[in-house]
């Protein structure tokens, strides 16, 4: 009853944007209709920004800019916006304390990062989230089980439980059961496996780690779900996901392991379509460049108190249909530009993708994690999590084994093994790929 109260009342706005923007999606344009509506858009966007943004009047003076653009791919002529950029010209950014709600980062690489935020802008956020959800056939309104976090964000003292209660109510009128994804020890495991028992949701979604360590602990433990009937997608989101990590989801959830791309201050960019690395963008939102080395820079389309111009947002991406920069669809989110480890090799140093360790690692039995640090350039220490004791030399050969056959100069003594009870994680309590 109170579901279908916040859809007729509260929700009514939302529920008839997301109506719009589905058909819209449906009715198939072609590249260059969805261009020409990315180029409509940010002129009118760049419009906006030029007549009431200071820092972009500023920015258009100091680089030069034009005032429109003809073609999306014309936005790599506009200098990266970078999050330094942001933390160093903060004051002109907030105009000097006028604007006081914003989006933050939660600095795992580095200082935060706040971003202006303006009326209305949750709701579109919310309006693209379940664009790209329906594709999976979830709705608004849908049960939900979630595992994530945030519970630091409440506070402490009385307003701390007033917005814990908020948060429990506005859970149970969208029908969303949350579950700790803080606390992944295995006693809460098992709370969290006994919750989503009892439940028949149509989703479950949750950072990919949390949800990687309850399916491996489901498998390790030989747990029925029950009759999950109702399940079409399991939705992982905020961190990167490897092959191992959706074979495993999938086989023991038995429905389709989705990706849900996007960011605190984007809102979600990409979303899987029919197959998990189909991944495709909501691009009547975001352009979306792609370089040639894979990074991603995004410039938001819809209004924003202060929109994003050739953001770099500090991800790699593998694109598919692109033309000229311009990507509609990632096989794969790579990670962090940054996310690169050094080994030892014959030849010298030899730099990795971190994602290509990792997925090497989870096909290891009884490993649920995986974290780096980087001692020297020629030696790498990885820290495993791991469901039960490990032999770690054991470990290292078969590591060694499969990632020689990609490098065959790889030196084995360049890498060393740890085992961890518990991995890191950020302050907002995702996976920490890397550790100091």
């Amino acid at each position: 009853m109170l579901s279908l109260l916040l859809r007729r009342t509260v929700l009514a706005d939302r529920h008839r944007r997301l109506d719009s923007k589905i058909a819209q999606y449906e009715a198939g344009p072609s590249r260059k209709e969805i261009e020409d509506l990315q180029v409509r858009r940010f002129n009118d966007v760049w419009a906006y920004c030029l007549a009431e943004v200071p820092f972009y009047r500023s920015w258009q003076r100091e680089h030069g800019l034009p005032a429109r653009i003809d073609r999306p791919s014309d936005l790599r002529d506009f200098p990266p916006l970078e999050k330094e950029t942001l933390i160093a010209r903060s004051a002109e950014i907030f105009q000097d304390g006028r604007i006081t709600d914003f989006y933050t980062t939660g600095g795992s690489t580095g200082q935060p990062t706040r971003y202006p935020r303006g009326p209305g802008e949750l709701d579109e956020g919310w309006v693209n989230a379940y664009l790209g959800r329906h594709w999976s056939g979830v709705a608004p309104m849908d049960p939900n089980v979630l595992l994530w976090g945030h519970s630091h964000l409440f506070g402490s003292g009385w307003r701390g439980r007033v917005a814990h209660l908020k948060r429990r109510l506005a859970d149970g009128g969208m029908r969303i059961t949350r579950l700790n994804a803080y606390d992944l020890s295995e006693p809460s495991l098992h709370r969290h496996y006994l919750a989503f028992r009892r439940r028949n949701p149509v989703s479950l979604a949750g950072y990919t780690s949390a949800v990687f360590k309850l399916a491996r602990y489901v498998e390790r433990n030989g747990l029925e779900l029950g009759d999950k009937n109702r399940l079409r997608a399991v939705i992982l989101c905020a961190e990167t996901a490897s092959d191992a990590d959706i074979a495993l989801i999938e086989r023991v959830f038995r429905a389709p392991a989705v990706i849900e791309y996007g960011s605190a201050e984007t809102g979600v960019l990409a979303m899987s379509h029919q197959r998990t690395r189909n991944v495709r963008v909501l691009w009547d939102s975001y352009v979306c460049l792609a370089h040639d080395d894979g990074e991603l820079h995004v410039t938001t389309l819809t209004p924003r108190l202060f929109p994003l111009v050739n953001y770099a947002i500090g991800d790699r991406v593998e694109a598919s249909d692109i033309r000229d920069g311009n990507a509609l669809a990632f096989r794969a989110i790579l990670g962090r530009r940054q996310d690169i480890v050094q080994v030892g090799s014959a030849q010298g140093v030899l730099d990795l993708s971190a994602i290509l360790p990792v997925h090497i690692l989870k096909s290891y039995p009884g490993i649920v994690g995986v974290q780096f640090r980087q001692e020297r350039p020629d030696a790498l220490r990885i820290h495993v999590e791991a469901d039960r004791p490990l032999d770690l030399d054991d470990v290292g050969a078969f590591f060694v084994q499969e990632l020689g056959r990609d490098h065959p100069d790889l030196d084995p003594r360049s890498i060393t093994f740890a085992q961890v009870d518990q991995q890191a994680k950020t302050r907002a309590g995702k996976h920490s790929l890397f550790v100091s």
